[in-house]
């Protein structure tokens, strides 16, 4: 399958809060994301950490969870299952599917090319004999009327 070609496809992001014992829920959730055709892009651990309220789920209180990203590129046919998948899963305590845009890929900087020293210091003296001193690599026209 070429998800390239597809025009119903998006890049998206799960937010998952889960309890302690996540190592299990997390293979659960990426497997089912393969097996419904998804590209798991990336994998991030944001922490556990208290929630910002008392959240009930599966008939159990909870005050604190690892929260979790997931970016996947999938179709959008498989949001609708997916939501339905995480919900199900006892060790998730709020599935939250976002959908993001496609992002440009940023090319790497070249970096700031040197200035030869000699012309540096050559161009900050012209510039100290007329009364101008501006920064390297900053010109300034004057334009006088006789």
């Amino acid at each position: 399958m070429e998800i390239s070609e597809e025009k119903d496809c998006g890049i998206w992001n799960v937010l998952r809060i889960t309890n302690p014992e996540t190592a299990a829920a997390l293979k659960r959730t990426l497997e089912a994301l393969m097996d419904r055709g998804a590209i798991v892009r990336n994998l991030e651990n944001l922490g556990e950490r208290a929630l910002p309220y008392k959240m009930s789920a599966h008939s159990q209180q909870h005050t604190r969870g690892g929260y979790f990203l997931v970016d996947f590129y999938a179709p959008t046919t498989t949001v609708e299952s997916m939501m339905e998948h995480l919900s199900r899963d006892i060790d998730v305590i709020r599935p939250n599917i976002v959908k993001h845009p496609l992002t440009q890929e940023v090319k790497e900087c070249e970096g700031i090319v040197p200035v030869p020293l000699e012309e540096k210091l050559y161009s900050t003296k012209k510039r100290k004999a007329k009364g101008i001193l501006l920064g390297p690599g900053m010109k300034m026209n004057l334009h006088c009327e006789a």
